[in-house]
């Protein structure tokens, strides 16, 4: 079953009436399955921050079609692209965006919280994806008492907690040290392959990406190229940077970190 569907994006910068225009994409085409975990990656002004503004309804695109679910975001009025945001999709963002004045477990709970869940099944999904991300004993604390990598892991819970179709990240790595990296994409891996959370990334970070099933690279607002992952994730990350290699550009200090 297709999630995500996105057709013949495309979406220009500049003026309506400026003969100076910027195309940050270029028709575009995306599908996601159900239970993938696909990442984005390409140089610096590829297009893919463009992409995923498009795919989290931030943008519109200029021309071009996106289907989440079978839904056309587009035709929605405020109000349904609103609750649509809040039900469909889960994001997980660099910096953590946890608020300060809420516990751990209140920032997780937050999208339920809003959809006015009972309280029992609120207590009751808490408590498993807690567990299973390995911050049940944090729930109670505040975020600045916690680590960075225990904050991204809560916000990686807050992502999934009302089970959306799917979630989006955005360079979710791209504040925490390599151990700290390490276990939040070990969180995304076992929340996909257990549970079929379907997952699309934009990073920069081969080390990153090689928890990925897929990698989708993108230049000058088009697909350059697609490789998949075998069993092997060491095998699966030399495929990466030789990728990168050959895409050619500025990749923001990529890490050369290897996959134990």
């Amino acid at each position: 079953m297709t999630v995500l569907k996105a057709q013949a994006l495309s979406k220009l910068y500049g003026a309506k009436n400026s003969k100076v225009t910027y195309r940050a994409l270029d028709q575009f085409h995306l599908e996601v399955g159900q239970g993938e975990f696909v990442g984005v990656m390409g140089p610096s002004g590829s297009g893919k921050t463009t992409l995923l503004n498009l795919l989290s309804t931030i943008d519109k695109p200029t021309s071009g079609r996106i289907e989440v679910n079978g839904t056309d975001p587009s035709v929605l009025k405020n109000k349904e692209l609103a609750m649509f945001r809040r039900r469909q999709l889960g994001f997980i963002f660099q910096d953590f965006n946890l608020l300060e004045t809420l516990s751990i477990k209140e920032n997780i709970v937050l999208p339920l919280v809003l959809d006015n869940m009972k309280v029992e099944e609120i207590e009751s999904r808490v408590r498993e994806i807690a567990e299973v991300l390995g911050i049940a004993h944090i729930l109670e604390k505040r975020t600045y008492e916690v680590s960075g990598g225990q904050q991204q892991r809560a916000a990686i819970a807050r992502a999934i907690i009302h089970r959306p179709a799917i979630v989006l990240a955005d360079e979710l790595t791209g504040n925490l040290d390599s151990k700290a990296a390490k276990d939040a994409m070990e969180s995304l891996r076992k929340l996909n392959e257990e549970r079929g959370t379907t997952i699309l990334m934009v990073t920069h970070d081969p080390f990153a990406a090689s928890y990925c099933r897929r990698i989708v690279f993108i230049k000058d607002g088009k697909l350059f190229s697609e490789i998949r992952r075998g069993t092997n994730r060491q095998a699966f990350f030399q495929q990466i940077l030789d990728a990168l290699s050959v895409l050619g550009g500025n990749f923001d200090d990529v890490s050369q970190a290897r996959p134990e």
